[in-house]
């Protein structure tokens, strides 16, 4: 018994522990039927868990870790490979995130991992197998030893990350083999709680990343459809179904609010980051075949035959399985989340531009000029919709002229700009009618079925060369005619080849020194725009050593044609261009150009040519540039 004075020291201690002491905020019942506390949560907490997390180190594994690290769980993390685990370190207090390294193989290091936890996530998958794990080592046999493991240890929570489409009878070794597992699983621990997330997208994933790469293989076209969902979701619902033992022996399909296809994801990113990815699409016999070679011959994942299979079969939602409802999860739209995660792939000229679906809502707003709680008058609201109705004639008209195009791209009927509304963000400005067909009768002006013709950020007069063109008798030879341009709206012509002035060499090889006639408007009137600009256009320009006044003579005795060259800008960027186009011999004409629209800024068409339409203007030399006399 202790002393009078020890127990009067005492008293203040043990009153100051039961003031200090945490509440229980809510006590869950588990399967077996002991209680476990879930406190309020974060850091220092204890929640009085202990969860084993397998697979932790992949994309899903640090969103579930890092949450059940903010309510103060233990968690066991098995790892394979030492620099895999660093970064998960972080997600809990010292102490509260214990290492231990296991082999899938082997079940005894498997049974040290969960022999104290009472939660068992198994995250583990793979998309393609290896020279060591195949898929079914993996997917089957790997799980059924962990959920050996936890039958063993009585763990009250057994959740499976499995797949959409899981499916024994599947054609696809991926989803066979995890419609396989799901079955396991279920078999040894029937409590287990099956998870089947659609294909994520966040900073890791497998997805976006891999469609903002600089190539891609294909075989299906990008044709395949699902609904992507968003990693993070995907992390608060686990966390979600294990405090909920309600969850225990369900199914769960977890997808985005959205179905979209490959393609148009692709087109997604090609948007947000400013480039135009190449993805090459390969018959299914052809690539199956190779991507076993390269699956085989790398060590780095390309592209697997099991993942040319998975191309061709769209993901099906089991109707009788629960969903993000189910969890009061409202799911996130990829679209949403396409600038966080891809603005690294924009080069330093669009870095710091914002996302393109805040950019095509300021658009929208321009047009509107009124507040959210604004009320309308009655002619403000018929002016709203005759805006709506016009922006719909338009994409109607787009519409058809692009179905028109991929029917029959050499005789399409009279083509008119008007499809193609100007975007100012991409500073463009449409010539009239009248102008781009003046530039391109200019260019067609002595043309052979030889010539070869550039027609670079200047669409309007592409569309009026494709004009003088389709009304040509079928068998009068022709000259060839590319688009050099950024707006991918116009790669409904076979003839678009996209083009960024930021990167003014960046150019199908056998496009370079191909052109007789070059017609150039760069879209921006800065000097470092034009001067990437003047790259591009000697780059494309046959004989572009041999062109100007200088090199009349050496032309002639050697017989060579010298190219056409036609630049279009604005009048006062006149000192700069003849500069940058000396060697081409390049002077300001007489033509006054016209825009659809009016342009406050006076543009000029520069060429080192003259016609029968126009005459060069006469110029002085001072020290601070030129002066039109």
């Amino acid at each position: 018994m202790a002393s009078l004075p020890t127990a009067a020291r005492s008293t203040p201690k043990i009153a100051k522990s039961a003031i200090q002491r945490r509440a229980i905020s809510d006590v869950a019942i588990t399967r077996t039927g002991k209680p476990i506390i879930r406190t309020q949560g974060g850091r220092s907490s204890l929640g009085g868990h202990t969860a084993t997390v397998f697979g932790a180190t992949g994309a899903l594994g640090r969103y579930i870790v890092n949450r059940l690290g903010r309510q103060g769980c233990n968690v066991v993390i098995p790892y394979r490979e030492e620099m895999a685990k660093r970064h998960l370190k972080v997600s809990g207090d010292l102490g509260r995130v214990t290492f231990i390294e296991y082999d899938l193989r082997n079940t005894q290091s498997i049974e040290e991992a969960v022999r104290h936890s009472d939660v068992v996530f198994n995250l583990v998958g793979r998309n393609y197998p290896t020279k060591n794990f195949s898929l079914e080592d993996v997917h089957v046999e790997g799980a059924e030893r962990i959920a050996e493991a936890v039958a063993k240890y009585d763990v009250d929570r057994f959740i499976h990350v499995s797949s959409y489409n899981a499916d024994p009878a599947s054609p696809s070794e991926f989803y066979a083999t995890k419609g396989r597992a799901e079955k396991a699983v279920r078999n040894i621990f029937p409590e287990t709680t099956i998870v089947r997330p659609a294909p994520m997208f966040g900073f890791e994933d497998n997805l976006l990343l891999k469609l903002a790469a600089v190539l891609s293989l294909t075989s299906n076209n990008q044709q395949e459809r699902y609904w992507p969902v968003h990693v993070i979701d995907v992390g608060e619902a686990l966390e979600r179904i294990f405090y909920d033992d309600s969850t225990a022996s369900q199914t769960f399909e977890l997808y985005g609010p959205k179905n979209y296809s490959t393609a148009e994801i692709a087109e997604m990113v090609d948007r947000e980051i400013f480039k135009k990815r190449r993805h090459i699409n390969l018959p299914k016999q052809v690539l199956k075949p190779l991507a076993n070679v390269l699956n085989r011959a790398l060590w780095w994942p390309i592209v697997s035959p099991d993942e040319v299979e998975r191309e061709f079969i769209d993901q099906v939602i089991d109707e009788s399985a629960k969903t993000f409802k189910d969890l009061g999860i409202e799911p996130s739209e990829i679209s949403n989340f396409t600038y966080h995660y891809l603005q690294g792939f924009r080069s330093a000229a669009y870095f710091d531009l914002p996302p393109s679906t805040e950019k095509e809502k300021r658009e929208e707003r321009k047009y509107l000029h009124v507040l959210d709680d604004q009320v309308l008058s009655p002619d403000a609201l018929d002016a709203l919709n005759l805006f709506y109705k016009e922006r719909d004639e338009r994409d109607a008209q787009f519409a058809k002229l692009q179905a028109e195009a991929e029917a029959e791209a050499d005789r399409l009927p009279l083509l008119s700009m008007s499809a193609f509304t100007e975007d100012w963000n991409e500073s463009q400005f449409w010539y009239s009618d009248e102008t781009a067909t003046f530039f391109a009768n200019q260019l067609l002006e002595g043309a052979t079925g030889d010539t070869n013709i550039a027609v670079v950020s200047t669409p309007s007069v592409f569309v009026a060369l494709k004009n003088i063109l389709n009304a040509m008798p079928v068998d009068e030879p022709k000259p060839k005619v590319v688009l050099l341009e950024h707006d991918t709206r116009f790669a409904i012509f076979p003839e678009f080849v996209f083009y960024d002035f930021a990167q003014p060499l960046k150019l199908p090889a056998h496009l370079k020194s191909a052109f007789d006639r070059v017609i150039l408007d760069p879209p921006f009137l800065s000097e470092d725009c034009q001067t990437k600009a003047a790259m591009t256009m000697r780059w494309l320009s046959k004989n572009s050593a041999l062109v100007g006044p200088a090199a009349a003579t050496a032309n002639a005795d050697l017989e060579i044609p010298e190219p056409r060259v036609l630049v279009v800008t604005g009048e006062r960027m006149a000192p700069l261009i003849v500069r940058l186009y000396k060697s081409f011999g390049i002077r300001i004409t007489d033509y006054d150009v016209q825009h659809a629209n009016g342009l406050s800024n006076a543009f000029q068409a520069y060429a080192n040519f003259e016609t029968g339409a126009w005459k060069w203007r006469a110029l002085e030399e001072y020290e601070d540039g030129f002066v039109v006399v």
